[in-house]
């Protein structure tokens, strides 16, 4: 069984609303990807005029993306080649199979791009969708993706509003940064409710996450002493079948 989901994301600079935190947003594909896979960023392209460009340069370079520049073809014309760029870069990945992605992610507004989803489809391919609330539901899009998240969940300033939508009480974990608390209890609230998940998936999810995550050195050095702990504070459940555990949220 392949234990990695590897990825490219395209990203059309132009169509999308300036204020979005590009972090944010990879962190949330991240916890989507379904459980006990290691999701892996093989292409982060970016592509939009320089004006666009200007707007996310830093989160871009924090990110590591590769920034295609694509200048008006006119004075006259404001249209330029970013889809036709984005698109291409795309299905070439599916032509030459180097890398092999399983799943693409296109942030756009831009119903030019359904053509190459679609056709990514075809193939067998994942194709999500990162779209502004104005065009969640238009049918091209929906008939061309697998999954659409709603941009403006995403942007600069909404971290009290993703925060408040979260079901899972705030508690301190001991030892812990404050990031890395906030780590735990975002990868928990990914997961559906009353619903039993092995241990290890979580391991990978926050791992998915936060890169530098450990148990070492920490009060509780392992998983199993950390989910005994989330148990007592209501926060999950926890068994044992066989060789076996597995946790769900309360």
């Amino acid at each position: 069984m392949n234990k990695r989901i590897v990825i490219g994301i395209y990203f059309d600079l132009e169509n999308v609303n300036k204020n979005l935190d590009i972090t944010a947003l990879m962190d949330s594909v991240s916890l989507e990807i379904e459980e006990e896979k290691q999701a892996l960023f093989a292409i982060k392209l970016a592509c939009g005029n320089a004006s666009s460009i200007r707007n996310f340069r830093d989160q871009l370079r924090d990110n590591n993306f590769e920034i295609r520049e694509a200048p008006h073809v006119s004075r006259r014309n404001i249209k330029n080649r970013a889809d036709l760029i984005l698109s291409l870069e795309a299905f070439e990945t599916l032509v030459v199979n180097k890398p092999e992605i399983d799943l693409y992610v296109f942030i756009t507004s831009d119903t030019d791009f359904t053509v190459v989803m679609d056709k990514l489809r075809k193939y067998g391919k994942q194709v999500w969708l990162v779209t502004s609330g104005n065009t969640l539901n238009n049918k091209l899009f929906s008939s061309s993706s697998d999954k659409i998240l709603n941009l403006e969940n995403f942007l600069v300033g909404m971290e009290k509003e993703r925060k408040a939508s979260q079901h899972i009480p705030q508690v301190e974990i001991r030892g812990f940064s404050r990031e890395h608390q906030l780590g735990i209890l975002q990868v928990l609230e990914s997961y559906e409710k009353d619903t039993w998940h092995p241990y290890s998936s979580f391991g990978t999810k926050i791992k998915n996450l936060l890169k530098d995550f450990s148990y070492k050195g920490k009060e509780y050095n392992s998983q199993t002493k950390l989910f005994k702990y989330l148990a007592e504070k209501n926060i999950i459940d926890i068994k044992k079948e066989g060789s076996t555990d597995y946790f769900k949220l309360k």
